[in-house]
């Protein structure tokens, strides 16, 4: 009987890696080929939930009697719970899966077996420490991409609220518990990207910049202190008077109602137009796309922020906000109205801009992102970071050819 248990006991390493090297390729593979319907996408949870707490024991408790028979009979629940899809797997599962959900379900109840005997054997306590924590947060990553990510692949509510800017005022530079403090937070980055999206195609101080949908100046009033001429244009007056208020001394920068999708400005006259926080707020965003290549001169070029349209961005760009602020209104955001890279840069070649650059943004993860989720305010350390990936923000670049004008 000890030589069985022993062996059992050095088997549980790989036999877990072997089942989690599985479920990994029916989660990313096959799951994702033909998506799961209600039922399964609970029942996962479910099935991962409680394996994780019949692994429990073994990382919680001494290997007593009690403890035992409590270790065995929620391993049997679970190794019995893992098996009620199968009517659902036979009408919609090809042999492939099949097969493989076999050696899963064999895999189960060995992998229990396995780690029961390291308990029984008082040895690795990392192992059997660890197991239940990756199983459990599997679980939470389960409900978190098929039952809170079906919410936003049928996300039905009303659209991006536009109104709510015209009610800003002094929130726009004060405060820290609206959405647009978040805005703040973000503009550092956004305004280091600009500058050096400007100085990289040659638009020096001096230049004329058209800033659309600049709402309360956060990258207009800067961009003028560095000595380019700016014009901001939105929809919303009352941003406008809060933009003016902060213009620097002796700055260029002039401020009129717009609107992005009928521009009032002359074909070819600005050297850089941005497009920053704005495309994602727009019914037309390949309009409003011509309408700056129109307006941009000939070796010119457009710069814009905007979110892409995945499950990370509609986490943090439409839900997220509320996790951040208590104030402001519920669709800040509409993931609908999000923008591809991909859909973004083919709005662009079909005015006549080439795409120069495309980097991601997202939150900084650190201890000023966990406070403000704690106390739902926006830290004043709360920044935002360039990263590789896209899936959340991006920003980029586009130039419109030397020797082309379109009216």
């Amino acid at each position: 009987m000890m030589p069985l248990v022993g062996a059992l006991a050095a088997s549980a390493a790989p036999l877990a890696g072997l089942q989690a090297a599985l479920m990994i390729v029916d989660e990313r593979v096959f799951h994702r080929a033909r998506t799961l319907g209600e039922w399964e996408s609970w029942g996962h949870v479910a099935d991962s939930a409680v394996f994780a707490a019949a692994l429990a024991p073994a990382a919680l408790l001494a290997p007593t009697r009690g403890a035992a028979l409590l270790y065995a009979a929620l391993a049997a629940a679970s190794t019995v719970l893992v098996t009620k899809d199968e009517w659902i797997h036979a009408r919609e599962c090809g042999g492939t899966e099949q097969w493989l959900h076999a050696l899963l379900f064999v895999l189960h109840p060995c992998v229990l077996l396995a780690v029961g005997a390291l308990w029984a054997r008082g040895e690795d306590g990392l192992l059997r420490a660890g197991l239940p924590a990756v199983v459990a947060a599997y679980s939470f990553y389960q409900w978190l991409y098929w039952i809170g990510g079906r919410r936003f692949r049928r996300e039905t509510g009303p659209l991006v609220d536009n109104e709510f800017y015209d009610e800003l005022g002094e929130s726009w530079h004060e405060g820290d518990a609206h959405p647009i403090a978040l805005l703040r937070a973000e503009t550092p980055t956004r305004l280091a990207y600009v500058r050096g999206a400007l100085a990289r195609a040659g638009v020096g101080p001096g230049a004329r910049i058209l800033d659309i949908g600049c709402g309360g100046g956060f990258l207009s009033n800067p961009l003028a202190g560095d000595g380019f001429r700016v014009k901001g244009v939105d929809r919303s007056p009352r941003s406008l008077d809060a933009a003016r208020t902060r213009v620097p001394l002796a700055a260029d920068a002039t401020y009129a109602v717009g609107d992005a999708l009928s521009l009032a400005e002359a074909p070819a006259s600005y050297d850089a137009v941005l497009m920053m926080d704005l495309i994602e707020h727009l019914d037309e965003p390949a309009r409003a796309v011509a309408e700056a290549a129109r307006a941009l001169k000939p070796g010119g070029v457009l710069v814009f922020h905007t979110f892409n349209r995945t499950f990370e961005a509609w986490l943090l760009a439409v839900k997220g906000i509320g996790f951040v602020t208590r104030e402001g209104p519920s669709n800040v955001h509409s993931y609908r109205m999000f923008v591809t890279p991909a859909e973004l840069q083919a709005a662009g070649r079909a005015c006549g801009l080439e795409p120069l650059d495309l980097i991601g943004i997202r939150p900084a993860l650190n201890a000023a992102f966990a406070s403000s989720l704690l106390h739902r305010r926006v830290h004043p350390d709360f920044t935002f970071t360039l990263t590789r990936s896209t899936r959340v923000g991006y920003l980029g670049c586009m130039r419109k050819p030397l020797g082309e004008a379109r009216s």
